[in-house]
C-alpha cells in the first residue's frame, strides 16, 4: 500500500498557476523554455484602435495557466515573479483532472459549443449546452453579451467563453 501511495504522489496532475493580469501568455512562453508542460488556451478578438482594427489571441480564463507536473515538483515553476502562487481548493492545490483539460481543448477547437434562442438569455438562468464538447453540461449564465456568454460549468468548477449563434 505504501508503494501505490509513492506512485500516486509522483504521477503528473494538472495544477493551476495564479498570474499577474495579463501575463498568462508571457508566463506560459516562459515555462514553455523551460520544458514545463503547460496549457493556455487562447482565443481570438477583434481589437479596436483609433486608427485599425487587429486580431488578437487572449487568455481564456484571466489570470490562470495550467502546468502539469509532479506534485513534489510543485515549487520549481516559480522562476518568473509573474507568478503569484498556485490556486487552492480546500486547503488543497487545485487539481485539474487529465479528463477536463481534454473537454477544454475540445472545446477550443469547436468554435460554436451551444445554440440557444436570445430569449433564454439571462445572467443566472441555469442551461444545458446542447452542442459540442460540452454536450449535455448544465452550465449558468454569468454574463450575456451580443454572441457571447460566460457560463460557470457545473462540475468543472470553471467559467469559459462561450460563442453563441442565435435561432430566435
Amino acid at each position: 500500500m505504501h508503494q501505490s501511495n509513492a506512485t500516486h504522489i509522483n504521477s503528473l496532475k494538472w495544477f493551476v498557476l495564479v498570474v499577474k493580469a495579463k501575463r498568462e501568455k508571457q508566463v506560459a512562453e516562459i515555462l514553455e523554455r523551460h520544458n514545463f508542460e503547460i496549457y493556455c488556451p487562447v482565443k481570438k478578438e477583434v481589437r479596436q484602435w483609433s486608427d485599425r482594427k487587429k486580431t488578437i489571441e487572449v487568455p481564456v480564463f484571466d489570470n490562470y495557466v495550467f502546468v502539469r507536473l509532479k506534485e513534489s515538483e510543485r515549487d520549481t515553476v516559480f522562476i518568473t515573479s509573474h507568478i503569484k502562487k498556485y490556486m487552492y481548493w480546500l486547503g488543497k492545490p487545485a487539481v485539474v483532472r487529465d479528463v477536463e483539460i481534454d473537454v477544454i481543448k475540445e472545446w477550443m477547437a469547436n468554435d460554436s459549443i451551444c445554440t440557444v434562442k436570445s430569449s433564454q438569455l439571462q445572467k443566472g438562468k441555469l442551461i444545458t449546452i446542447e452542442k459540442g464538447a460540452f454536450k449535455n453540461k448544465e452550465a449558468i449564465i454569468q454574463q450575456v453579451r451580443r454572441n457571447e456568454l460566460k457560463l460557470v460549468l457545473n462540475g468543472l468548477g470553471i467559467v469559459l467563453s462561450a460563442k453563441i449563434r442565435d435561432v430566435a
